[in-house]
C-alpha cells in the first residue's frame, strides 16, 4: 500500500506551488495557498514578497503594498519591496507617492533600472515629460539594449508630434530586435504623422511576414486602408483581425464602419448588433446603427436605436438629429417633433430649419406601415 508524501511542505516548496498556479492563470489559488503559508511561515521574506506581488499582479494594490510593508518590517532596505510599492502607486496615479519609493531605491542603488523606469513612469504622471525622459535615458546609459525603454522614450516624443526624435528611438529599439512589434507599430505611426502613409504601410504590410498573427499591426494597416476609402483591403485585414480575437470592439467597430463606407448597410448593421451585445449601450455604435436604418427606410428599428440613445442622454445632439430626421419622414409623430425640435433649438437654433430644408420634397410615410423586419432592432 503507497502512503500519501504527509511531510511538512517547506517554504521552498509552497513558493513553487504558488507561482505555478500563478502562471496557470489561477491567481486567486495562488494568493489562498500563500496566505497558508504565510500563516505557518509569517517572517519569511521569500513567501511574504511572492504574496504581495501575486496581489499586485490581480490589481489589489492596496493588500500588495500593506504585505510589501510587511516584508519592510523585517528586511527595510529591500528594493524588489520597495519598487513593487512604487508600482503599485504608478497604478493607483498616486504619482508623489511612487516616487518617494523610487526614490528611496535610486539612494541606495542609483544603478537599480527598475527604479529608473518606474521613476519615469511616475514623472509622465506628473505631466513631467522631460523628467522622465532625462530618467529613462540615465537608465539607457546602464543597460543600452532596453527594448521597453528605447520604445517608451519613442513614445513620449511620438506624444509630443517630436517624428524625427521619435523614429529614432523606434529605430534603435529595431537594432535590438528587427521584428519587433511594438517598434514596428510606432514607427509606422510617425510615418503617418509625417503623412507618409504610403510609407507606414509598407512598414506595417513587411513586419506582418514577421508577426503575423499580430492584431495591432492588422488594425493599423485595416485602419489605415479604411481612412483612404479603401473598403475590400480594409475589411480583408479587420477579418484577419477579427480571427485573433473575436469581441475586439475596435475591431468590430472598425469593421461595420468598412462596410458601411462600402454601402453594405446590412453587414454593418450585423456587426453592430455583435457589438452591442458586447457593450448594450454604446451610444457611438447605436447612432451608426440607427442612421443605417434610417437610409434603408426601417423607421422603427432607426427610432428605437435613438431613443435607447435619448434614454440615457436627453440631449445626445447625432441621436437628437437622427430622430428628428425620421420624424420628419413619418406621419402621426407630431407632438413627438415637436419635442425633439425644442430640444435642438436649444443646442443649435438653425439646425432643424437646415433638415427640414434637407427632407423637403420627401413624401411622408405613415410610420405604422413601415415594418421592414421582424426582430427588433437594439
Amino acid at each position: 500500500m503507497i502512503r500519501p508524501n504527509r511531510r511538512r511542505q517547506t517554504p521552498s516548496d509552497i513558493y513553487r506551488i504558488a507561482h505555478r498556479l500563478s502562471r496557470e492563470g489561477k491567481v486567486q489559488q495562488a494568493i489562498e495557498h500563500l496566505q497558508r503559508g504565510v500563516s505557518k511561515y509569517p517572517r519569511n521574506i521569500l513567501l511574504l514578497r511572492q504574496l504581495a506581488e501575486t496581489y499586485r499582479s490581480k490589481g489589489d494594490f492596496h493588500e500588495a503594498i500593506k504585505t510589501y510593508h510587511r516584508v519592510l518590517e523585517l528586511e527595510p532596505g529591500d528594493e524588489i519591496s520597495l519598487n513593487g510599492i512604487g508600482n503599485c502607486y504608478v497604478r493607483m496615479k498616486q504619482y508623489t507617492q511612487a516616487m518617494e519609493y523610487f526614490q528611496r531605491i535610486l539612494q541606495a542603488n542609483p544603478d537599480n533600472v527598475y527604479a529608473l523606469a518606474g521613476l519615469g513612469d511616475a514623472y509622465v504622471g506628473v505631466g513631467d515629460v522631460e523628467s522622465a525622459i532625462r530618467t529613462w535615458e540615465e537608465l539607457l546609459q546602464r543597460a543600452p539594449d532596453n527594448i521597453y525603454i528605447l520604445n517608451k522614450i519613442a513614445d513620449q516624443y511620438r506624444r509630443q508630434e517630436k517624428w524625427d526624435e521619435a523614429i529614432t528611438y523606434y529605430r534603435k529599439a529595431l537594432e535590438v530586435d528587427g521584428t519587433n512589434p511594438y517598434a514596428l507599430v510606432g514607427l509606422g505611426d510617425c510615418f503617418v504623422g509625417k503623412s507618409d502613409v504610403d510609407g507606414a504601410l509598407a512598414i506595417w504590410i513587411k513586419a506582418l511576414g514577421d508577426n503575423p498573427d499580430n492584431i495591432y499591426l492588422l488594425t493599423r494597416i485595416a485602419d489605415t486602408y479604411r481612412r483612404r476609402g479603401e473598403w475590400d483591403q480594409s475589411i480583408e485585414y479587420y477579418q484577419r483581425a477579427l480571427n485573433m480575437d473575436r469581441k475586439n470592439t475596435f475591431v468590430l467597430s472598425g469593421l461595420a464602419d468598412a462596410y458601411r463606407g462600402k454601402e453594405q448597410r446590412k453587414e454593418a448593421i450585423e456587426i453592430w448588433r455583435q457589438l452591442l451585445q458586447l457593450d448594450p449601450d454604446n451610444a457611438y455604435v447605436l447612432t451608426r446603427m440607427g442612421d443605417a436604418y434610417r437610409r434603408e427606410g426601417q423607421w422603427e428599428e432607426a427610432l428605437q436605436c435613438y431613443d435607447k440613445i435619448l434614454k440615457k442622454a436627453p440631449k445626445d445632439k447625432y441621436a437628437l438629429m437622427g430622430k428628428y430626421y425620421v420624424l420628419l419622414r413619418v406621419e402621426g409623430q407630431d407632438g413627438e417633433k415637436e419635442a425633439v425640435e425644442k430640444a435642438l433649438l436649444e443646442i443649435d437654433p438653425e439646425l432643424p430649419g437646415q433638415m427640414r430644408a434637407r427632407a423637403h420634397g420627401e413624401s411622408p410615410i405613415l410610420l405604422s406601415a413601415n415594418k421592414n423586419t421582424t426582430n427588433p432592432a437594439c
